[in-house]
């Protein structure tokens, strides 16, 4: 089994998905006692946060890059970046640390193209939503990603750091998500949507939505389990 080096704390409460799951799917694996091999870098989110509000993507790559190196010194043989907003830099993460990075949106493709879809909704940060990363990398599946309407990212956005990184759970929001996903059912035809923030499947869970729902975190810990175990 290879070692897992995690970059967490973006949020923690998403972190604990991703530690809970990996274990959980080595256990599955393996039986026994066995559980994942990780070393992780917990970041305080409030000081990367403030590097996205500026939209100082140089200096958050650079951070996290140092951090990925830090966690190959500790034997990683490979990286998992907890957030799906902080894969925008996966690249520079990649060139700075020298590890094989799992990709988020690489797992989610193979699920998507699992099921069969051909084209699906993307709700995340406004960072998340507004970047060419998730359309381009599934366009390369033959998997059509769509985003909200501005307004409607705005309303995930606010959900997602006034709330769902509080931990805070709302019925409320999840019916204003609710309300988005079938609008984009009606005027777009998604088959599916990507819960592509790690925090809103704390809010969204699969029968919430009328389409099959795609839970990032996840789908990208199981992914990394297949690849320490070298399995795909």
């Amino acid at each position: 089994m290879r070692k897992i080096g995690l970059l967490g704390g973006m949020s923690f409460e998403s972190t604990l998905t991703y530690y809970d799951v990996m274990n959980k799917t080595v256990k599955a694996y393996l039986g026994g006692s066995h559980s994942a091999r990780i070393v992780m870098e917990s970041f305080d989110y409030h000081d990367l946060e403030r590097l996205l509000e500026n939209h100082q993507w140089d200096e958050i790559g650079k951070i996290l890059g140092e951090s990925a190196n830090k966690l190959k010194t500790m034997g990683a043989e490979l990286l998992v970046i907890g957030a799906n907003t902080m894969h925008i830099v996966a690249e520079e993460i990649k060139d700075r640390s020298g590890l094989e990075v799992v990709h988020i949106a690489d797992a989610v493709a193979k699920s998507i193209t699992t099921k069969g879809l051909s084209s699906v909704g993307l709700f995340g940060t406004s960072y998340t939503m507004q970047n060419p990363m998730y359309p381009d990398m599934l366009k390369e599946h033959g998997i059509k990603c769509l985003s909200p309407l501005p307004h409607e990212q705005e309303v995930i956005h606010r959900i997602i750091y006034l709330e769902l990184i509080k931990g805070i759970i709302s019925d409320d929001s999840r019916q204003q998500m609710q309300v988005i996903a079938a609008r984009m059912v009606k005027d777009h035809g998604i088959e599916g949507v990507i819960l592509g923030c790690t925090e809103i499947p704390l809010l969204i869970k699969e029968g919430d939505l009328d389409v099959c729902v795609f839970d990032t975190t996840t789908l990208h810990a199981i992914e990394a389990v297949n690849r320490a175990l070298q399995m795909t």
